[in-house]
């Protein structure tokens, strides 16, 4: 009684979907908040549902108040998985929603309710921006770690989701992370194609690239990283 759509997002819907690793992403929204009750109910349900799956589901509820009186960060119902904790996040705030939302206005489906344009409003380009800002924190604190010279594997989501934000600054494009390593070989320096290809290959199918300079890695980040953070700073001038 209480859900009021289901909205697939991701992928699936940009026609790059990838068996062996991609995700299913889903954004659920909900008439109004949920109790404890139906949270632990829905969590346990997700958790043997997924055991049916072949590939990762990601799934998250938002109640219809939250996407009327938007705001960002955005508050959630209920995040599926969450495996430290009891299969499920209980409520919080979520930065990455308000890239969700512009996935699904752009290219998203409606699996269930009303329609997309019915239920969600626009997100702003300032929100949409910090929200991919904030999907590149993890990769670049991850890469940094990592080693300085020699060879390694290729982080295929760090520099493709790289590439697709650097299409978005340049040209406004709304890309899967596929389309933004196709962008970023066409656009971005030659000094990374090797490296975008690379990652493209992997995307494609698990184990299929080459080892990587590790040294031109962390290049490449640190150029991505430097002009999304000119981006943001620009939003506060």
């Amino acid at each position: 009684d209480n859900l009021l759509g289901v909205y697939l997002y991701g992928s699936l819907t940009m026609g790059c979907f990838n068996p062996e690793s991609s995700d299913i992403d889903v954004l659920v929204v909900s008439k109004k908040s949920l109790n404890s009750e139906e949270k632990e109910a829905f969590g346990k349900f997700l958790l043997e549902f997924q055991k049916t799956l072949s590939n990762k589901l990601s799934l998250t509820v938002v109640a219809k108040n939250n996407l009327e009186n938007f705001v960002y960060p955005t508050p959630y119902e209920f995040e599926f998985p969450d495996e430290e904790n009891i299969g499920y996040k209980d409520g919080g705030l979520d930065e990455s929603i308000a890239a969700h939302i512009v996935f699904i206005k752009k290219r998203g489906r409606a699996l269930h309710g009303k329609p997309i344009e019915e239920l969600f409003q626009d997100v702003s380009s300032e929100n949409y921006l910090k929200s991919i800002a904030h999907s590149a924190e993890w990769s670049f604190n991850n890469v940094m770690k990592g080693q300085n010279n020699g060879t390694c594997r290729v982080p295929n989501y760090a520099v493709l989701n790289y590439c697709r934000i650097l299409a978005y600054l340049a040209e406004g494009l709304v890309a899967s992370k596929k389309e933004g390593g196709e962008w970023g070989i066409q656009n971005l320096p030659k000094t990374y194609q090797t490296l975008i290809q690379e990652a493209l290959k992997e995307y494609a199918k698990k184990n299929s690239s080459e080892l990587v300079d590790a040294g031109l890695l962390k290049q490449f980040t640190q150029y991505a990283q430097d002009k999304i953070e000119v981006a943001v700073n620009n939003l506060n001038q």
